[in-house]
């Protein structure tokens, strides 16, 4: 599956300073919320100036079925054809990419610790609320290959980790 996300891989590596906090924003997990809360932002390289960083995790089944509803509204798609597109490994995005495949994006810049936090968390962080999602979700089944190692990873909700643990004790779920 790695080969796939190599466009995610790719792409700008951004973590949020908000008050006390430092936050790695991932999409669908409140990002824009993150983003219009945040005061500093540390981009690349200058990531590993970081001391520590939390990252907000959400229940990947609800994130799955959120990030495809999301990338289907933006792209005027029908949530059945892109869910169809996905199953058949002809679509990717970083909208319902595992959250595990963010962590290796923030590992190219990173190696200290995490915390890894749920996604009640964002609430002690800001009162900003973008983008709420407000309309319904149509409801599509969750693909094992897109949630089972986000699922592994919750286990550490509310451990302080270096991220390099992280991904060695789960890559080998990466189908």
């Amino acid at each position: 599956m790695l080969k796939h996300w190599d466009k995610l891989l790719a792409t700008d590596c951004s973590v949020l300073g908000i008050k006390d906090y430092t936050i790695y924003p991932i999409f669908r997990v409140g990002s824009t919320s993150l983003k219009a809360a945040s005061d500093r932002e540390y981009v690349n390289e200058d990531i590993r100036n970081c001391k520590h960083i939390d990252v907000i995790l959400r229940n990947p089944e609800e994130r799955f079925i959120s990030g495809l509803n999301e990338y289907s509204r933006i792209n005027s798609m029908d949530i059945k054809e892109t869910w169809h597109l996905v199953e058949q490994k002809k679509l990717i995005d970083r909208h319902f990419s595992p959250q595990y495949i963010w962590l290796l994006h923030l590992y190219k810049f990173y190696r200290g610790e995490v915390t890894l936090r749920s996604f009640d968390f964002i609430n002690d962080i800001t009162d900003i609320h973008e983008r709420k999602d407000s309309t319904t979700k149509k409801k599509i089944p969750v693909l094992k290959e897109y949630v089972e190692i986000d699922q592994r990873i919750m286990k550490h909700i509310g451990q302080r980790l270096r991220i390099g643990k992280i991904i060695e004790e789960h890559i080998h779920v990466l189908p």
